[in-house]
């Protein structure tokens, strides 16, 4: 009974040290796209995405930039970057973007090296791989 409790509470300390932490936010940096999104009423899953995001981070500040992959392996860039800065709310991470529309935040839940998981203002909640580019071998050669 002991080592059942004593099991039981490990993985709680476990699980409750997984708060995202600022040496962890260089994780961001890539390709990403999203895989699930999850609002109080459904959850859909992403097999395929048009456009990713591309993410820039350093110390506490970046930005993130749509992307629209090719079949050759590059990318083509939309206009628009939104820059945020990342600061640290103590029991989490808030990515606080703005722009001369608007201001808006969001929590980042988890983060490692090729997924992580965001919560916007509204409850949504949007999970992310990274993105790996597909090419397409368009020589003749076999």
């Amino acid at each position: 009974m002991k080592f059942s409790l004593l099991i039981v509470c490990f993985c709680c300390m476990i699980s409750c040290n997984t708060k995202p932490s600022l040496e962890d936010v260089h994780y961001l940096n890539g390709f990403w796209e999203i895989e699930k999104a999850e609002t109080p009423y459904e959850t859909k899953s992403y097999k395929i995405n048009l456009m990713v995001d591309y993410i820039q981070v350093e110390n506490t500040e970046g930005f993130r930039k749509k992307m629209q992959p090719s079949f050759l392996g590059n990318y083509k860039s939309s206009q628009n970057r939104e820059n945020f800065t990342i600061h640290d709310a103590g029991d989490s991470l808030v990515l606080i973007y703005e722009n001369q529309y608007n201001t808006w935040t969001e929590t980042l839940l988890s983060i490692e090296k090729d997924k992580f998981v965001v919560k916007n203002d509204e409850d949504f909640t949007y999970t992310y791989k990274r993105h790996k580019n597909s090419k397409i071998n368009l020589d003749d050669e076999e």
